[in-house]
């Protein structure tokens, strides 16, 4: 027996654009043969496309893969074979589980905060709200739908009745929406805090801050690193866990509701659209991790180029030089902004066949899927009013199950965007690691291979400072002087000259252990434990230009300690200031002692007396005098060295000048070339000093060879 329709009157206005156009699409759309076609091969239709484009798209995506075009791909300097996922995965961990690493002194307290593991339950609130807010969303919509019956069927008790609900879930949707945004906020907060303090704790450990800068150079702009792009991975995986769970119980709810209302051919006819718009979307969508990684790669050198400028603009200023500087700015700029305009290209046609897919054509789609079911489907019997409520309830949830699904796509964006912030905070770990342990891809700080196949050096507890057969080389892999040999006893004060870049300074670097020991023996105090690295204590380093520390008068004094020691005041700190004719600096400010300036605005030669007083709170067995007098007077020179000697400190001083030999009984003599010699002074005049030869080594430099054959043949 045929089928047959009753006749049913339909309503032929709306006040809504999309409705209307529906209603208009149902008056004007008829025939019997035409509603047969569309009744028997909707589903068909929409299960073939969903197969055919499913297999068509993965084969473009492969295809695209294999031909990405190779003009301004970004170079990635990351050596590990570890996955994005994994990489990923393991900041994560951090942010939200892990703290801190190492748990030094000041991590430790931060450590012991009673806030800590909080971010796992603000996951869960975030979770939580999230599919509260899409029940409410989904329960204002199912209301406004039966307004629009009430209003249809003129009843206006029911319609006061649902105005009236809606009143209340609009209060419940004002309450919900800024929670949401502020436990993102406080998450991406939280995860920054774990993150840098875990980052600072590996950081300022073993020197680590110190190689990457100077001998491992694969972390570019560390600093933006840590302070920046930290920041953006924290606030993109909030924003990314929001992003993923908001459309994913969107669309399972929105599905669900679809299904019921009209059957499951309107949601395989939306998914089928979802799919061409993600194969098409696939062959356009430019590499935004590579993208994305070298645009901050670009703009941390922009800023490190304008940083350096800053630190140097006295100089800059004395040579007149800033037209060469602003060229080389400006070239670094040209750089970023040329590839910065590479990016808008490429996201321009992404944008445009993005917007198409998901924010216009839906609203195409909606009109089809929403009239097939009044014409053929469980709609077709309904009265007017309930029609109209119907229609107004089904087309706000075809919508937003597109909108769901456009969500989806637009993640997959967000992804490969926050995959870029992965590599470059993942690398700053990895190097540190590496470092840490000795694993550097320089080739001369590959310490535990150097010291498994027996070539390492060694740096042992003694109460005065010895070198025995020691190798200097540079990071460069340049050998500066070869079986080093010289020790300074207690009150063997000795001087160190030689032309520049000869190895006066990379002596101390490696009697620091700035720089791995790669042969010979080094005798030294305090060789083992916590105070092993740097020359601090019982060795004391003073440079020609002198560090100043942000902080008040005494921190300047006492640093790098941050409380006075036992038994010291302020007034013992006046009296040192006062040797050295520096005791109005405690005069300049109210708080005295306590008083906080730039130190760096202090004249060079204030600055330099300001670290003899600094030498002398700390009382060293051993002063390294690296040039430090460049800026003061003979008187105070003197005073310096008299002081020393008086307080047991013996002097290790670097310098060009002879006159600073009356003050010491040995020196070190490098001739730049690769060779070296320890004498004794035997005397000492204006006129002429007499050496008596202790030690000595004449092999050629690496870098020196070919210079010094030229010399001989003159």
């Amino acid at each position: 027996m045929p089928a047959t329709h009753s006749k049913v009157e339909l309503p032929t206005k709306s006040d809504y654009w999309l409705e209307q156009m529906i209603l208009d699409m149902i008056h004007s759309f008829d025939g019997l043969t035409a509603r047969k076609v569309l009744t028997s091969k909707y589903t068909y239709i929409a299960i073939a496309l969903a197969v055919a484009v499913k297999f068509g798209s993965s084969y473009l995506l492969k295809k695209k893969k294999k031909n990405l075009p190779a003009h301004n791909k970004p170079r990635s300097s990351n050596t590990s074979k570890d996955s994005t996922l994994k990489k990923f995965w393991s900041l994560v961990k951090i942010g939200l589980f892990n703290p801190n690493g190492a748990g030094n002194s000041s991590a430790m307290k931060y450590k012991t905060d009673p806030a800590n593991g909080r971010e796992i339950w603000i996951m869960v609130g975030l979770a939580s709200l999230v599919i509260f807010q899409t029940y409410i969303v989904n329960r204002n919509n199912s209301v406004s739908g039966d307004l629009m019956a009430s209003l249809v069927a003129r009843d206006s008790a029911t319609c006061i009745y649902r105005l009236l609900q809606i009143t209340g879930i609009l209060i419940l949707q004002s309450l919900v929406n800024p929670s949401v945004t502020s436990l993102i906020e406080t998450l991406a907060l939280r995860m920054r805090k774990n993150l840098t303090m875990d980052i600072h704790d590996r950081y300022y450990t073993d020197m680590v801050y110190y190689k990457i800068l100077n001998l491992d150079k694969r972390v570019g702009a560390p600093d933006q690193r840590i302070t920046q792009d930290v920041e953006v991975f924290c606030k993109q995986f909030s924003e990314l866990f929001m992003d993923l769970l908001n459309p994913i119980v969107e669309v399972l709810l929105y599905t669900y509701e679809l299904t019921r209302l009209i059957g499951s051919g309107g949601p395989l006819s939306i998914i089928s659209y979802v799919v061409i718009a993600f194969g098409v979307l696939g062959m356009v969508t430019p590499n935004f991790t590579k993208m994305s990684s070298e645009v901050q790669n670009k703009e941390g050198k922009f800023r490190s180029i304008h940083n350096r400028c800053k630190n140097n603009a006295e100089l800059v200023a004395f040579y007149a030089g800033e037209e060469t500087e602003r060229l080389k700015i400006e070239k670094q700029f040209e750089e970023l902004t040329s590839y910065s305009d590479y990016v808008i290209n490429k996201n321009f046609l992404f944008g445009v066949v993005n917007d198409y897919f998901t924010k216009y054509s839906p609203h195409a789609v909606t009109s089809v899927i929403v009239g097939i079911p009044v014409f053929f489907g469980r709609l077709r019997p309904l009265p007017k009013d309930k029609l109209m409520g119907q229609l107004r309830y089904l087309i706000s949830v075809v919508a937003f199950e597109f909108f769901a699904l456009g969500k989806i796509i637009e993640l997959f964006r967000k992804i490969l965007k926050l995959s870029g912030m992965t590599q470059r905070v993942h690398l700053l770990y990895q190097v540190m690691d590496e470092l840490k342990h000795g694993n550097s891809d320089n080739v001369n700080f590959k310490l535990k291979s150097a010291k498994a196949g027996g070539s390492g050096g060694e740096i042992l507890e003694s109460d005065e400072i010895k070198f025995d057969n020691v190798i200097i080389r540079t990071p460069d892999n340049i050998t500066l002087a070869r079986n080093l040999s010289f020790n300074v006893g207690k009150n063997q004060h000795i001087v160190i000259t030689g032309p520049n870049g000869a190895g006066k300074s990379s002596l101390f670097r490696i009697l620091g252990s700035l720089w791995p020991l790669h042969s010979g023996i080094v005798y030294k105090p305090q060789a083992k434990g916590s105070n092993a690295q740097g020359l601090h204590k019982e060795i004391f380093y003073l440079p020609q230009k002198p560090y100043n520390v942000i902080g008040s008068l005494r921190s300047q004094i006492i640093y790098p300690d941050t409380q006075l020691k036992d038994g010291w005041k302020d007034s013992n700190l006046k009296e040192l200031l006062d040797d050295f004719s520096i005791g109005y600096l405690a005069g300049r400010h109210s708080d005295g002692f306590d008083g906080k300036q730039d130190w760096d605005t202090l004249s060079r030669g204030e600055q330099q007396k300001l670290a003899m007083v600094r030498l002398f709170y700390h009382k060293p067995k051993y002063a390294i005098l690296d040039e430090c007098t460049s800026c003061i007077s003979a008187d105070s020179e003197q005073e310096l060295y008299g002081r020393c000697a008086k307080n047991g400190i013996t002097c290790i001083t670097i310098s060009h000048r002879p006159a600073l030999e009356k003050y010491h009984t040995q020196r070190l003599v490098f001739n730049g070339m690769g060779g070296w010699k320890w004498e004794a002074i035997k005397e000492w005049t204006e006129e002429s000093s007499s050496y008596e030869v202790k030690g000595e080594d004449n092999t050629f430099r690496d870098d020196k060879e070919e210079e010094a054959v030229e010399a001989t043949k003159e």
